[in-house]
């Protein structure tokens, strides 16, 4: 049961919106032929939860799952020099203090499938693992899936597989399909764009900024 978003594929959640479930596309071909070419925007990567059937039913499978999942690094370490002549590095806490109480509710159903209700819609609760801005989304998720990427990396070094996350897509480019039904001449349509091209890169830099600070992604080492 989902609350904000299904299950499927690919989901278009506004004009310009797309959440992309990527564990359910096979290769990077059939992710890649999904995402629109030549056009800029905003996105963010989320961490998808692929559960266990038997976990559902069986107890001890979903303590070792759950487990699982909370020992994988929330975040990418961060590292620094501290003056006159030491380095500090900070990662994040991955001990659970809770395990024998999470066996002992594990053998209720309800509470079973009430862990995973929440974590089929993780969305809801999440922060972004990572946030980006591109002039071509397509590339640049491209560039992202290709393997030994910093990011695929980065994530891989964590426990996360970025070929089974979610990704969303925000547009803020204008979209060259709807300007042509508006220009007929193709001279007017290159001003129309080359005009508003200074703005939309401001846009984009601007989104990012803000949405990085806002949600703080986990594995984004610098903001904007």
């Amino acid at each position: 049961m989902a609350w904000l978003h299904g299950n499927d594929v690919v989901q278009q959640l506004s004009e310009n919106v797309v959440l992309y479930d990527l564990a359910q596309m096979r290769g990077n071909n059939a992710i890649l032929s999904r995402i629109p070419d030549n056009i800029g925007g905003v996105y963010a990567w989320y961490r998808r939860f692929e559960i266990d059937s038997n976990a559902i039913d069986d107890p001890e499978i979903f303590v070792n799952y759950i487990i699982e999942e909370l020992c994988k690094d929330h975040s990418a370490p961060r590292e620094t020099r501290l003056p006159p002549a030491h380095r500090i590095r900070l990662q994040s806490e991955t001990s659970f203090p809770k395990e024998l109480l999470l066996k002992e509710l594990a053998v209720d159903s309800f509470f079973r499938q009430l862990v995973f209700m929440l974590l089929d819609n993780s969305l809801i609760f999440q922060q972004p693992l990572y946030i980006g801005k591109t002039t071509n989304l397509y590339s640049r998720i491209r560039s992202h899936l290709s393997e030994g990427s910093i990011l695929r990396e980065r994530l891989a070094a964590a426990g996360h597989k970025i070929h089974r996350c979610r990704l969303l897509i925000i547009h803020t480019y204008s979209d060259s399909s709807i300007v042509l039904n508006d220009f007929n001449d193709n001279h007017e349509l290159h001003n129309q764009l080359e005009d508003s091209e200074c703005s939309e890169l401001s846009s984009d830099k601007l989104i990012e900024d803000i949405l990085s600070r806002l949600f703080l992604p986990s594995f984004t080492l610098r903001y904007g």
